[in-house]
């Protein structure tokens, strides 16, 4: 049985009160949203640091395994990748006391001095990556004062290695 009212075509609305729902919805939107931006931001910061961090340490063992230098030069080179020690370093905050070079045996003992040993090893101890946002921290330190955190360890093709 067909309706006997007539219907109305006007859309029927209610009135609701919503002020500042949207405004709160907005904020709790842009901190997450910043938040995740923020922590890519910071991630990819780090990652790049800690690529440029391994890449110096292979610079400095290939340096140290082709020329006949000091450790001092070779702590240079790894900072500046000069062994002039000209320039800004590689990765912000890195200094050449924070390097360091050991020569090694076969067995991975230390070497009496660099004309006997087989092996050079070059490492990287107590970086200190600072966030650039405080949410996160205030920074992280990477290695100790005696195990490297960053190392990189080559044959010696000269300096008398067998």
């Amino acid at each position: 049985m067909p309706d006997s009212k007539p219907r109305s075509t006007r859309p029927q609305f209610r009135l609701v009160r919503q002020q500042g729902h949207t405004l709160v919805e907005f904020a709790f939107v842009t901190v997450i949203f910043l938040t995740v931006l923020f922590g890519i931001t910071e991630f990819s910061r780090a990652l790049w640091t800690w690529n440029a961090l391994v890449h110096a340490t292979r610079e400095g063992a290939r340096y140290a395994v082709v020329s006949s230098t000091t450790d001092t030069e070779i702590k240079k080179y790894v900072v500046y990748h000069d062994p002039a020690g000209s320039g800004t370093p590689v990765v912000a905050g890195l200094s050449e006391s924070q390097v360091t070079v050991q020569y090694l045996m076969n067995d991975g003992t230390p070497a009496v001095n660099k004309l006997t040993a087989d092996m050079v090893q070059v490492g990287i101890n107590e970086y200190t990556f600072d966030f650039l946002v405080p949410l996160f921290g205030p920074g992280l330190t990477l290695g100790t004062p005696t195990q490297p955190f960053f190392k990189t360890t080559l044959p010696l093709e000269g300096l008398g290695a067998n």
